[in-house]
C-alpha cells in the first residue's frame, strides 16, 4: 500500500512510512462517491478521518444559507475534535470524487500508540497544532467580523 498521501499532511509528514503503514493497518478504510455525504452538519461523529484518495468538500449550513468551507485533498485530515470529544459535527463533507478515507478511532489511536509509542506522540502533537492553528483561524475571523461588520463601538 503506497503512503504517498502522507507526504502531503502536515500531520502524517513527519511520521515514517513505516509508522504510517502501521497506522493504516490499524484504522479502518472508508470508500466514498461523488456527491456523497460522508458526514453531516450535526451529526455525531468519534472519528479523525485522513484523506487518501480523492477530493472532498466542506460546508456549512448557516441562517438558510450554504457555506463553502474548504476543499479536503490527499493528506488533508477532518474530524480531528470529535477524536478527543465525539459529539455533533459543525459541518457537512461531500465527495467531490470517488475516493479512500483513513478513520481513525480512538481505539485504533491506542493500538497504534500500543506499537508506535513515539509515533503516536508525533501524530498527537500534530493534531494538537492544527486544532491550535484552526482556533487562532477562528479568532481571527471573528474578530474580523466584530470589526468590519460594525458591532464594536
Amino acid at each position: 500500500m503506497s503512503t504517498s498521501f502522507a507526504r502531503r499532511s502536515g500531520l502524517l509528514a513527519t511520521l515514517s512510512d513505516d509508522d504510517v503503514h502501521v497506522l493504516v493497518e490499524c484504522a479502518d478504510r472508508v470508500r466514498f462517491r461523488k456527491d456523497e455525504e460522508v458526514l453531516r452538519q450535526g451529526q455525531r461523529n468519534a472519528s479523525l478521518f485522513v484523506v487518501q484518495e480523492g477530493m472532498l468538500h466542506t460546508h456549512r449550513h448557516a441562517k438558510g444559507h450554504r457555506v463553502f468551507l474548504g476543499r479536503l485533498e490527499p493528506g488533508s485530515v477532518f474530524g480531528e475534535i470529535s477524536l478527543f470529544d465525539p459529539g455533533a459535527t459543525t459541518a457537512t463533507v461531500s465527495g467531490v470524487s470517488d475516493g479512500v478515507l483513513i478513520e481513525i478511532r480512538r481505539d485504533h489511536l491506542e493500538r497504534f500508540a500500543a506499537l508506535r509509542p513515539a509515533a503516536a506522540v508525533q501524530l498527537l502533537f500534530g493534531l494538537l497544532e492544527q486544532m491550535a492553528q484552526r482556533m487562532r483561524n477562528t479568532d481571527e475571523r471573528l474578530i474580523d467580523s466584530i470589526v468590519w461588520g460594525g458591532l464594536l463601538k
